[in-house]
């Protein structure tokens, strides 16, 4: 019961309309509009994107300036990668 309360509590947290959620969300839409969301769906898979770690991996980069040139997009995903493996995603 407690484990579930604490699941509920963590899917709470990432939904409330929060500066940090408003940003983290900002950032989810720009990589859908570049059409790397979809990439990173496949490749990861929703339980991946929708965790509270990746939605911290998010807020902590500046996706804005690293959309704009590929070599850094690319950086970034290289980036991502170890982040996942690392913390077993």
């Amino acid at each position: 019961m407690g484990d579930l309360f604490m699941l509920l509590a963590a899917f709470l947290e990432t939904r409330w309309p929060t500066k940090k959620n408003r940003l983290i969300n900002q950032r989810l839409k720009l990589l859908k509009k570049s059409g790397i969301l979809d990439s990173l769906n496949v490749r990861y898979g929703p339980v991946v994107l929708h965790s509270t770690e990746f939605r911290e991996f998010i807020r902590e980069r500046e996706l804005e300036r690293i959309l704009q040139n590929p070599r850094r997009t690319d950086e970034w995903m290289r980036e991502l990668d170890l982040f996942v493996k690392e913390r077993g995603l």
